[in-house]
């Protein structure tokens, strides 16, 4: 009987295994990689999809109140008379105003005005409004977050003469109010946000 030839093993040796493992390792380097890319940018999309969003819904918000401008004077928490459009208030209240155009979906016995006012402070853009226009001293503001990450915050008053001022009302030659000679036109808003920059807006005011 003729004997039967010797079969070799089957199998890898070490050489082998080690080559194998190496090309897995620079495999894995380079999905995960790629992965983590992709993780990283659909990150940042939803950051920044989040970031327009608070933007547009702030613009929204400043649209509606400097649009619906009404010109009701109120008094304030000192019984002073306070013209319907405040500027340079201090406590960072860069602009206070009156507008219309209040919701009041329950059908409640209160004004359709509003007392309004915003204001920049650590950064931060805030809205103000009270509960009734002519307040008290124990009469506190609601406040609300519109904007993070602001550098600064300006507006100017446009007049029917086409003439810009940084006050309303603006001051005449004898540093006398011509509040009420001069009727307002539009207003600028400009905000500059430290990742977009500047933005600037022109609202048309009914004021």
């Amino acid at each position: 009987m003729t004997p039967l030839a010797r079969q070799n093993p089957h199998g890898f040796t070490l050489l082998e295994l080690l080559v194998a493992v190496a090309i897995f390792a620079v495999l894995s380097a380079m999905a995960y990689g790629g992965l983590r890319n992709v993780i990283d940018n659909s990150q940042q999309t939803e950051i920044a999809m989040q970031r327009l969003q608070q933007v547009q819904l702030a613009m929204l918000k400043i649209s509606r109140d400097l649009t619906q401008l009404s010109q009701r004077s109120i008094r304030d928490e000192y019984g002073n008379t306070s013209n319907y459009i405040l500027t340079g208030q201090g406590d960072d209240i860069f602009i206070e105003f009156t507008r219309g155009g209040r919701r009041n979906p329950a059908e409640m016995l209160r004004s359709h005005l509003q007392r309004v006012a915003y204001k920049l402070e650590e950064n931060t853009l805030s809205r103000l409004h009270w509960p009734q226009l002519d307040r008290t001293q124990e009469m506190l503001p609601y406040e609300s977050v519109l904007l993070e990450e602001v550098e600064s915050a300006g507006i100017r008053f446009l007049d029917i003469n086409n003439e810009w001022h940084d006050e309303w009302p603006p001051l005449s030659a004898t540093g006398q109010s011509d509040g009420n000679t001069v009727a307002l036109s539009a207003i600028e808003f400009t905000v500059t946000l430290q990742d977009w920059g500047e933005l600037v807006r022109i609202f048309m005011v009914s004021g």
